[in-house]
């Protein structure tokens, strides 16, 4: 997925969102996708589950982008891995590796179908709601639920299946962030709390990539939830505008 552009001077909706859409109305100038695997053509990223967020034209959860298909060799890591891989979406990586293998520089294999995909649904006081799932080729699990509100997103991550260790991350627009508690971050007046009904190994952000436009790199924070066993991981993310 290439450099996306800020929405802007346009009613938005919440959507689920993976080479089709759906859509639902929401509050003004808020937009919430949601990538489910529907493939009709072969996949050039490990994107599963991936949840976009704007508000008011700005990106609030954003994937990495593409940068380049021929970066130059002095340019440090394996930036072709990178930006197409799991770490670089708004998902959970299981066990340190992509959520499809990969067969070429531009080709990923074993693609799975959804599971249990539902909404955008009117919810009711201005929320929409929208879910989805799958499993992968070594039998690791993710199933997503979504709930958005005009000053709010409830993101629940069901996950099992997996060997060692699943890590969530949320890809987080630049600024000030800094731990509030041993649970929260905040930057400025927006926080945004990760909760387990299993224990937490680690909570840390991170630097993080992404490409903005192409060829362009820059870095951004990312926050990664790490666990160690099959539960499910609760998002709370509140903008206030």
């Amino acid at each position: 997925m290439g450099p996306q552009r800020p929405l802007r001077g346009r009613r938005l909706s919440g959507g689920a969102h993976r080479r089709g859409a759906g859509a639902a109305p929401l509050s003004p100038f808020l937009l919430a996708l949601l990538r489910y695997p529907r493939f009709r053509f072969r996949p050039a990223q490990s994107d599963l589950l991936h949840l976009d967020l704007w508000l008011h034209g700005e990106n609030l959860l954003r994937d990495a982008g593409t940068y380049s298909y021929n970066p130059p060799a002095d340019d440090g890591p394996d930036w072709n891995r990178y930006f197409p891989g799991v770490a670089a979406h708004n998902t959970v990586q299981f066990d340190d590796r992509d959520q499809m293998p990969r067969l070429g520089r531009f080709l990923f294999g074993a693609w799975p179908s959804a599971e249990a995909v539902a909404g955008p649904d009117d919810a009711g006081s201005g929320c929409v709601t929208m879910a989805a799932g799958y499993r992968d080729w070594r039998g690791a699990e993710h199933h997503r639920q979504v709930r958005v509100a005009p000053n709010r997103l409830t993101v629940q991550d069901r996950v099992a299946g997996f060997r060692a260790r699943a890590v969530l991350r949320w890809r987080l627009p630049p600024g000030e962030w800094r731990w509030q508690d041993d649970e929260t971050l905040v930057c400025g007046p927006r926080t945004l709390t990760v909760s387990a009904t299993v224990p937490i190994r680690e909570r840390r952000l991170v630097e993080g990539w992404e490409s903005r436009y192409y060829s362009r790199k820059s870095p951004l924070p990312v926050l990664e939830i790490e666990i160690g066993e099959a539960g499910t991981l609760t998002t709370e993310w509140a903008f206030p505008e």
